[in-house]
């Protein structure tokens, strides 16, 4: 009932795998030979209860580690870095976790090999969330095989809460799954092991939806609290709140173009953002397990600047002398920009002509390092933002204006970060549609390029039009991009398929 109301009328198929006699997680064992071998099990059936579940007293610490596998899986370098660079968010020429491969114009291919140098950009994120999926779903069975003897020993509010948490992690890697490849497996603690198919973006989309709607059900007027994020502590509607903004990026952050995202559920997504969350910025422990690369290398004057792209949005009314895109030939370096158009060109970058214009002006990065998290950079101890109330916000506005809702309030919510951190011209609901769905664009650009992996990918995406050859618009993928990754190389080589990719002279989704 819950995920009715919030999800809407969709008619999609939820194709989840059958149940087995003996209840696993299929990629438990998977896992273990795909991550360390790059290549698949042929047995998955293992004996789930193993030592590591044997102590309850262990539970709680077992899925709050979790936590952190999910972080690796997106925060530390692939995905993160090199599709920020294949998006235009950031500049860097340096090859590190395939960056330079990412940057070049025309637009190539995604390199879909098994034996490729930085196959970890595709597979990174594939092994990692399906860890974390393997994870849960084994112990979410011996939860529903134990569920006497847990109660016993933790008390009922501690198993709700070891179960609220575990579908909530269920939940956020079949998200990321959904945004990131073009299909994936759909897998829970009732799949059988030997009927692993493939799903569609859209349909894992959906199992995301539905599983963190039954977190949320556990969450939701209680006392039960997520504290897996490192340092940080959710407790019952605060922790509901944060995974229905979940649901309601996720469902629309899988629109691959422009002309998919007319489709999405705006009502649904208006009714996940009616709250506002508590910033989800885990703290970082100097790089032990919980750090965050596109804050240390991503603002590093030697490794990454600010797209030429961004900074061109950010002064739509400045001559090309002085703000090009793209660079004109033979020339590397751009003078500072006086009185820049948006503030925080002054606030959260910082001018600095390119050591090596050789290696990075061909990827059409300008002279701007972002410094807006320098002090995290500093310390490797600070808050490091993932999901925030205001990015959470602009969903909501945008979801307003979709659905016919009053444009002067989403002109406010725009105005939060537009005026008081850009200094530009607030808007006032008055403006055409297209105007107020592109400020709300940039915002997303400028505001949350360094937050969650591949953002700026993600939300570059759902605004460009299908076959998008127009390589001089400063808010679309440059032509050729590819919208999502294949299923890695070395997963389609054990299940004897061919392998196939996305972007160049390939197809784009």
């Amino acid at each position: 009932m819950l995920y009715g109301v919030m999800k809407g009328t969709k008619t999609r198929q939820i194709s989840f795998l059958p149940s087995s006699t003996i209840a696993i997680g299929v990629l438990s064992v998977l896992l273990c030979f795909q991550s360390c071998n790059k290549k698949g099990s042929d047995n998955l059936n293992v004996n789930i209860n193993s030592e590591r579940f044997s102590n309850p007293r262990e539970y709680s610490s077992i899925v709050d580690s979790t936590y952190v596998t999910f972080w690796k899986a997106l925060q530390h370098n692939q995905p993160n870095m090199p599709m920020s660079v294949m998006a235009q968010g950031i500049g860097s020429g340096w090859g590190n976790w395939g960056m330079h491969e990412m940057g070049y114009n025309p637009k190539r291919a995604l390199n879909n090999s098994p034996n490729y140098i930085y196959s970890e950009t595709i597979t990174t994120a594939w092994n990692g969330l399906y860890e974390v999926l393997g994870t849960m779903n084994d112990f979410l069975s011996v939860m529903q095989t134990n569920q006497a003897q847990i109660i016993d020993e933790l008390g009922a509010e501690a198993k709700d809460e070891l179960i609220a948490n575990a579908k909530g992690l269920q939940g956020l890697s079949l998200g990321y799954l959904s945004l990131l490849y073009d299909q994936a497996y759909i897998v829970d603690e009732n799949s059988d092991p030997s009927s692993s198919n493939f799903s569609t973006y859209e349909e894992v989309n959906d199992a995301a939806g539905l599983k963190l709607a039954e977190a949320i059900g556990l969450f939701q007027g209680s006392d039960v609290e997520i504290t897996g994020w490192n340092g940080l502590v959710y407790v019952g509607d605060n922790a509901a709140d944060l995974l229905k903004a979940f649901m309601a990026k996720f469902e629309v952050l899988q629109a691959r173009n422009l002309d998919e995202l007319q489709n999405i559920d705006w009502s649904s997504v208006l009714a996940n953002t009616t709250n506002d969350i508590l910033d989800l910025a885990p703290i970082g422990n100097d790089k032990e397990e919980w750090w965050h690369r596109m804050l240390i290398q991503g603002q590093d004057p030697n490794w990454v600047r600010m797209h030429q792209k961004i900074i061109k949005m950010m002064n739509p009314n400045k001559p090309d002398s002085e703000v090009p895109y793209p660079y004109p030939g033979g020339i590397f370096n751009m003078p500072e920009i006086n009185d820049p158009e948006d503030i925080r060109v002054n606030t959260d970058f910082t001018y600095k002509f390119l050591l090596n214009p050789g290696r990075l002006a061909y990827l059409l990065s300008s002279n701007y390092i972002y410094n807006r998290y320098s002090d995290y950079r500093t310390t490797l101890t600070g808050p490091m933002n993932f999901f925030t109330a205001s990015e959470v916000s602009l969903l909501r506005a945008e979801a307003i204006l979709k659905t016919g809702g009053d444009r002067s309030v989403a002109a406010s919510i725009i105005n939060n970060t537009r005026v008081l951190r850009g200094g530009l011209q607030p808007l006032t609901g008055a403006e055409n549609l297209e105007v107020l769905l592109q400020a709300i664009s940039y915002e997303r650009f400028v505001e949350f390029t360094f937050h969650a992996a591949c953002n700026v990918w993600f939300y570059r995406r759902i605004i460009t039009p299908p076959g998008n050859q127009d390589s001089l618009n400063v808010y679309y993928l440059e032509p050729n991009s590819a919208r999502h990754f294949p299923v890695p190389g070395f997963e389609l080589n054990f299940n004897n398929l061919p392998i196939y990719t996305f972007g160049g002279a390939e197809p784009e989704q």
